[in-house]
C-alpha cells in the first residue's frame, strides 16, 4: 500500500513540475546574418489560430494581433540570436523566419541538450535589377477585369521584396487611349502596399501600364473608375484628383454631367474616411447610396495624370 502511495506521489510530483513554467534562454540564428529576426512561438499557437480562424471564417484581426503581443506565446531573437521565453517543459518551441525552414524542439530537450537553433533558408535565385529608369513603352486603356491573382515573388538571394509579391492581372481592352497596345487583352503585374489593388473593385477602369525591361507593370495606384454617361461617353465620377489629394498643381476641374443609371456607389460597408470622397458637390447622397453629379471625360483624366503624377515620375506623353 505504501509503495502504491509513493508511486502515486512520484507521478503526481513529476507531472506537477512538468506543468510548471520555466524560463527558457537560448540562441536562434539564420544563415543570412539576421536579415530578418527569428520568431519563436510556443506550440505553434499563431499558425494554429490562423488555420482555425480560416476554417471557421472568423475575421478578427484584433484577436490575432493580441496573440502576437502575448509574450507568453511569442517572442523573437535579438540581433545576436539570443531569446528568452517562458514555457512548460512539455511545450514545444517553433522557430520560424520568412523563407526559412521551420524547426521545432521540446523545451525539455532545448534545456537538457543546450540546443542552438540554426535555421536553413529555402533555395533562392539571384535578383537581376532592371536598369531602365523610365518605361520603354507606356499604355493607357479602358479595361475590364478578366482575372487578378496574387503571386508571391521569388525568394531572392541578394534582395528583399517589399510587398512579398504582386498581382498578376489579365484585362480585356475595351478602348485603347494611348500607346496602341497591339492585342485586345493585356497581362501585367500590379504591386500594392495596402493589399489587393483598389482598381480591381471596379468593372471598368482607366489604367496606366508601363513596360520595363520587357515586362509590363501597372503604374502604382494610378487608375480611374469609369462609367458611361447618358450621352454614351466614358467618364469618371467625382474629383479628378480623388486619389491624388496631396498633389499641388491641379490643372483639371470636374464638370457637371449626367451619368447612366448604374453609376452609383454603395456606402453601406464603407468606413468614415472612405465616405469622405463621396460628398457634394461631386455626389448626391441618398441613404447608403451616392449618385455622381460631376466628373471628367477620359481626355481630361489623362491630362490630369500627365500634368501630375506621371510628370512627377518622369513619364512624358507624346501628344502628337
Amino acid at each position: 500500500m505504501r509503495r502504491q502511495i509513493f508511486s502515486f506521489l512520484f507521478i503526481f510530483i513529476t507531472l506537477f513540475f512538468q506543468a510548471q513554467s520555466v524560463i527558457v534562454k537560448g540562441v536562434a540564428r539564420d544563415t543570412t546574418k539576421t536579415r530578418n529576426f527569428v520568431h519563436i512561438t510556443v506550440n505553434d499557437t499563431l499558425r494554429k489560430y490562423r488555420e482555425m480562424a480560416t476554417k471557421a471564417k472568423i475575421r478578427n484581426g484584433d484577436a490575432y494581433l493580441e496573440l502576437t503581443k502575448n509574450k507568453d506565446l511569442v517572442t523573437r531573437a535579438d540581433s545576436l540570436g539570443n531569446y528568452t521565453i517562458k514555457a512548460k517543459l512539455t511545450d514545444t518551441l517553433y522557430f520560424a523566419k520568412y523563407k526559412h525552414y521551420t524547426q521545432k524542439y521540446k523545451v525539455e530537450d532545448i534545456i537538457k541538450n543546450k540546443i542552438k537553433v540554426q535555421l536553413v533558408p529555402e533555395p533562392c535565385v539571384p535578383y537581376v535589377a532592371c536598369e531602365e529608369k523610365i518605361p520603354s513603352q507606356f499604355y493607357i486603356f479602358i479595361g475590364e477585369k478578366i482575372a487578378m491573382n496574387f503571386k508571391e515573388d521569388p525568394y531572392y538571394c541578394n534582395a528583399m521584396s517589399l510587398d512579398m509579391g504582386g498581382f498578376e492581372c489579365i484585362y480585356r481592352i475595351k478602348e485603347k487611349v494611348y500607346g496602341g497596345y497591339p492585342k485586345d487583352t493585356i497581362e501585367f503585374k500590379a504591386y500594392d502596399h495596402y493589399g489587393s489593388p483598389a482598381f480591381g473593385k471596379y468593372k471598368n477602369v482607366l489604367l496606366f501600364v508601363s513596360e520595363y525591361c520587357g515586362k509590363l507593370y501597372h503604374e502604382k495606384y494610378q487608375f480611374y473608375d469609369l462609367f458611361k454617361t447618358k450621352d454614351g461617353r466614358w467618364a469618371s465620377p467625382g474629383d479628378p484628383y480623388k486619389n491624388d489629394q496631396f498633389l499641388k498643381e491641379k490643372t483639371v476641374e470636374a464638370q457637371k454631367m449626367e451619368f447612366g443609371e448604374d453609376a452609383w456607389v454603395d456606402l453601406s460597408k464603407m468606413v468614415k474616411n472612405e465616405k469622405e470622397k463621396y460628398v457634394p458637390p461631386y455626389y448626391k447622397v441618398v441613404g447608403d447610396k451616392a449618385f455622381p453629379l460631376m466628373g471628367n471625360y477620359v481626355d481630361d483624366l489623362v491630362k490630369a495624370k500627365a500634368n501630375g503624377v506621371l510628370k512627377g515620375r518622369s513619364i512624358k506623353l507624346d501628344r502628337n
